[in-house]
């Protein structure tokens, strides 16, 4: 049970993150009255960014030593937390090799 909350915990954060991007340039361009697509730069990055921080959270989820029992609620957030910030480290250093 816990490594599927970690696991979706993670998916559902690095999607927020490849999302949001897209969603704020969606929004500027309908107030412009622009109609843009999806790039396939977000989905690269989301693909690399969830192999990475599952890969993580798989690992390290496993070593935590926390209270037991430990809420549901406290490790979604932890697995969302490591997907979210994993995926906006990711998008940064693609910036910085030129790639995006």
């Amino acid at each position: 049970m816990k490594e599927v909350l970690v696991f979706m915990g993670v998916l559902l954060g690095c999607l927020a993150r490849s999302l949001l991007p897209f969603m704020r340039k969606l929004r500027k361009a309908a107030e412009e009255g622009r109609v843009i697509t999806w790039d396939h730069r977000y989905t690269a990055s989301f693909l690399a960014a969830l192999l990475v921080a599952s890969v993580a959270a798989l690992l390290i989820t496993p070593e935590v030593s926390l209270a037991s029992p430990m809420s549901p609620l406290i490790v979604f957030c932890t697995a969302f937390a490591i997907g979210f910030s994993s995926n906006g480290v990711l998008n940064e250093l693609m910036k910085q090799a030129g790639v995006v």
